[in-house]
């Protein structure tokens, strides 16, 4: 006659059976971290499954990482996402605020954050910059021509009714207003660029002087929206250059080389602080599974 008791340990056994095997079998992943040999020979199993196969782990996180969490795509959502650029919005914003109260200088702000070298680099290059632009513009406007011809246009009209004027007549203005055009070009060429500078210089020198805070009341009284600006090159910054820098970035190589740099312990730790749950229901569902059998078994042997 079947024992009644083997209703209860059967089952039980299963699952103690189911459990202790699923058990074993996690463990085998990281266990033992290292191979052992015996007379010569490797053992089998050993070492554990991600031990053993760790570079092949790297270079597979390394490319989903790459390939398919981190792809142009994906940052692009986030990085360009409403609530972020709200975000990039509010914190210039804030920072503008905080700046409109500053009594620096343009020159002295900038000095804290740059070395006095690189500052004055920067305006020496910026003032020739400047110096060469507007002067190449003087140049194309032709001036002499303009000043000429405005002469010529008010001496004919001051002279159209007299005696003076009528003998005169276009013909013999109009040799007068050319020379007149060429030595006033002539002028301009050697001498304007250095009334350009001297005028860049000097509105150079006032710039430098202005407060930080004045400087963004005054862009604010012209209609200058700073943190709209800010979001702008953002958005602009994040579309250009985002594929170039990613490109530069390799992150597959970069996750592959941080997980193969880890040892044995902390690849373990960072799968199980990522899998423990799941892995502790796998060592569950084998105790499940084991009862689940044991109690068929007991059944069957019942009937």
């Amino acid at each position: 006659m079947f024992a009644y008791w083997k209703l209860v340990t059967t089952p039980l056994i299963g699952a103690v059976i189911g459990y202790a095997t699923n058990w074993v079998a996690v463990k085998m992943l990281f266990r033992p971290r290292e191979e052992i040999r015996l007379f010569g020979w490797r053992l089998p199993f050993t070492p554990g499954v991600i031990p053993k196969g760790k570079e092949r782990l790297a270079r597979a996180v390394g490319r989903a990482v790459e390939k398919q969490l981190l792809t142009e795509e994906v940052l692009k959502e986030v990085l360009l996402s409403e609530e972020k650029k709200a975000a990039v919005r509010e914190e210039v914003s804030a920072w503008v605020e905080n700046r409109k109260a500053s009594q620096d200088t343009l020159r002295a702000a900038a000095e804290n954050v740059f070395s006095t070298e690189q500052v004055e680099d920067f305006i020496e290059s910026a003032e020739e910059t400047v110096t060469d632009k507007v002067f190449d513009k003087v140049l194309q406007m032709n001036v002499g021509e303009i000043i000429a011809d405005k002469v010529m246009e008010i001496a004919k009209d001051k002279l159209k009714d007299s005696m003076f004027g009528m003998m005169l007549g276009g013909s013999m203005l109009e040799p007068i207003a050319r020379q007149v055009e060429e030595k006033i070009n002539e002028y301009v060429a050697e001498y304007g660029r250095s009334v350009v500078e001297q005028m860049v210089l000097d509105e150079s020198e006032t710039l430098q002087q202005k407060t930080v805070g004045d400087t963004f009341t005054q862009l604010e009284a012209y209609g200058v929206d700073i943190p709209e600006l800010v979001v702008k090159q953002y958005e602009s910054m994040v579309s250009e250059k985002l594929p170039k820098v990613l490109d530069n970035l390799h992150l597959s190589s970069i996750v592959e080389e941080r997980i193969n740099a880890m040892n044995v312990a902390e690849v373990e730790e960072l799968m199980l602080s990522i899998m423990k749950k799941e892995l502790g229901a796998v060592v569950n569902l084998g105790a499940l599974i084991g009862l689940i059998l044991g109690l068929v078994n007991a059944a069957i042997l019942y009937i």
